[in-house]
């Protein structure tokens, strides 16, 4: 009787493992997801800001000409 409750038990544990690593690949791979997702922002919000000053020294040029 105690070894089909260990046997059980052990059995549940290797299952909950299982899922356990199934889960850990998915927020592994949400994680991934995320950080290309804000890489991408920064690079537009980093874009957009070298424009802006682009067109800063534009003006500027034109007022001392």
């Amino acid at each position: 009787m105690r070894n089909e409750t260990l046997e059980k038990s052990l059995s549940e544990s290797r299952n909950e493992k299982g899922e356990l690593k199934a889960r850990l690949a998915e927020l592994e791979k949400s994680l991934h997801h995320y950080r290309n997702r804000n890489s991408d922002i920064e690079l537009r919000a980093s874009l957009s800001k070298i424009e802006e000053m682009k067109r800063r020294v534009e003006q500027l040029e034109a007022a001392l000409q």
